[in-house]
């Protein structure tokens, strides 16, 4: 039921990622997939999956990169959105795209990586399928909200989100995903702070921007997001 809530709701256009700057995003974006990128820890060539790649913000990005990318979503409509932009905008130097709405439950990615969409799961009955999906010593990176930065409720509370939607970033606390993590035989477990206010209130202010996400990487419990990452 979870599931097809969450169907239901992004295959809705209106609910989508907006794909008009999906290959010049705005500068708190860029930043944001750089330190997921860094966190990563992988070269371009590798194969990625984008867990949850809805139509293409972190996809694209890994894509132009040169890695090769398996966008996994639950949302076919998502993934439809985003081969036809890969189609229309690819370039000789890109990635290779692949789509799917499953995991793969053999090893068949050097990562993981994905945005905004742990707290559309239950964590711990997907990670043990993320190492299920991991070549031997890959590496896993997201960028979640931190459960415990109140503008993620006013946001959710102001754009109308069904909190049945949402109501998976109560998973996104420190201590739970440290220790989900650990359960699940993760090791080199890292999570750092991404912002100590919405980086997207800074955006037309690069060096604010960038002291705004350098402050939360000193004080992770009071960031705005995590970016997380790990080793299998």
């Amino acid at each position: 039921m979870k599931d097809q809530c969450q169907r239901e709701y992004f295959d809705l256009s209106k609910h989508r990622f907006d794909q008009t700057n999906l290959i010049n995003p705005p500068f708190f974006q860029q930043l944001e997939l750089n330190q997921l990128y860094h966190a990563l820890n992988l070269s371009p060539k590798s194969s990625l999956i984008d867990f949850g790649a809805g139509s293409g913000r972190v996809s694209i990005f890994f894509l132009k990169l040169g890695f090769n990318v398996l966008a996994v979503d639950i949302s076919p409509k998502s993934l439809i959105d985003l081969s036809k932009y890969y189609k229309k905008y690819r370039q000789p130097s890109w990635g290779k795209l692949t789509l799917s709405s499953e995991l793969p439950n053999r090893p068949v990615a050097h990562g993981i990586v994905g945005a905004d969409v742990l707290h559309h799961i239950p964590i711990p009955e997907y990670l043990p399928i993320f190492q299920k999906s991991l070549l031997p010593g890959g590496h896993l990176a997201f960028s979640e909200p931190n459960a415990w930065h109140l503008p993620w409720y006013i946001h959710y509370l102001i754009s109308g989100i069904p909190w049945s939607v949402e109501e998976g970033i109560l998973q996104c606390t420190l201590p739970n995903l440290r220790s989900r993590l650990q359960i699940a035989g993760f090791s080199n477990i890292k999570i750092t702070g991404h912002g100590l206010l919405p980086t997207r209130f800074f955006t037309r202010f690069p060096a604010l921007c960038q002291g705004n996400v350098i402050a939360a990487k000193l004080a992770p419990p009071l960031a705005f997001r995590f970016i997380i990452s790990c080793s299998s």
